[in-house]
């Protein structure tokens, strides 16, 4: 009769053990899956601010067929994508990333102010445009860090060239660098 009842019972407890173990696997596979999808919405969402972030500063710096330093009229910029995308990171990042987000966006406003109104001369865009990234690197940094948990810093975003290269200050109708002239 004992041995029935130790069968009975390390059965049981074999069985027992099992399920809690599929129970304890399927919660931790759950939570895992869950903060993958998070950390890559969040990616992706930080990845949209800075792809928008790109095409404002292009937009804004009318930086197209050797327009590289005139600003272009300023109602001419379509705000919509840019709203778009921090409205989509507000959905899912957490405080400090849309922080870091709202302060590009600061600076956006600043500088559209400034040269919608005139307020900024020509040769000022440089610094403008210098600030927008200032913060777009600080959005980076603080992206990689909450998403990946990278301690490591960018040391730049872009490959742009410095204000005083003299590849700013080249005639309109010159060919840049690399292109020859379409006569």
């Amino acid at each position: 009769m004992t041995s029935t009842w130790v069968l009975i019972a390390t059965t049981a407890g074999t069985a027992l053990t099992t399920l809690l173990g599929v129970v304890a696997g399927t919660i931790l596979t759950s939570r895992s899956q869950r903060s993958h999808w998070a950390r890559d919405r969040q990616a992706d969402a930080c990845a949209t601010v800075l792809r928008e972030s790109s095409a404002l500063l292009i937009a804004l710096s009318g930086s197209t067929h050797g327009a590289l330093q005139r600003p272009p009229a300023p109602a001419a910029v379509d705000w919509k994508p840019w709203n778009e995308a921090l409205a989509g990171l507000a959905l899912i990042a957490d405080r400090e990333i849309v922080e870091a987000a709202h302060a590009i966006d600061e600076e956006f406003w600043n500088s559209h102010i400034k040269l919608r109104h005139g307020l900024a001369a020509p040769e000022e865009w440089f610094a403008l445009r210098d600030a927008v990234d200032r913060r777009r690197h600080a959005f980076t940094t603080v992206a990689r860090r909450r998403i990946t948990r990278s301690r490591a810093e960018l040391q730049r975003l872009t490959g742009r060239p410095a204000p005083s290269d003299p590849i700013w200050n080249a005639p309109p109708t010159s060919p840049l660098p690399g292109q020859r002239n379409r006569e």
